[in-house]
């Protein structure tokens, strides 16, 4: 029985890296940060052009999606103060895709 106790600490222990956690939040972090700096411009697009204007809010509402994830996975992640407004902007954008009518691109 102690040894079966032993066997699964070490497996604990040698599964469990905070520095490998630690690694992979820093580096999701700043791909969010390199693709937010991609995103398209909600200001400029018109529900006039239809469908690039519903291309950018789904665009939008699904990097608001990989925020509100990375942030459950990396809680002390520099987007953890942005997660309200990223919430916020996901609903305003998800209610603006239904009113215009637009259909999912996936």
């Amino acid at each position: 029985m102690r040894a079966r106790k032993a066997v699964c600490l070490a497996l604990v222990i040698a599964c469990w890296n905070p520095t490998a956690s630690f690694a992979d939040c820093a580096r999701e972090s700043a791909t969010l940060a390199d693709e937010q700096s991609e995103l398209p411009r909600f200001d400029v697009a018109s529900p006039a052009d239809r469908p690039p204007y519903c291309i950018t809010l789904e665009t939008l509402m699904a990097f608001a999606a990989r925020v509100k994830a990375h942030v459950a996975r990396c809680p002390s992640s520099n987007y953890a103060s942005a997660l309200a407004d990223w919430d916020k902007m996901q609903t305003a954008y998800a209610r603006l895709f239904n009113r215009y009518r637009c259909k999912r691109t996936r």
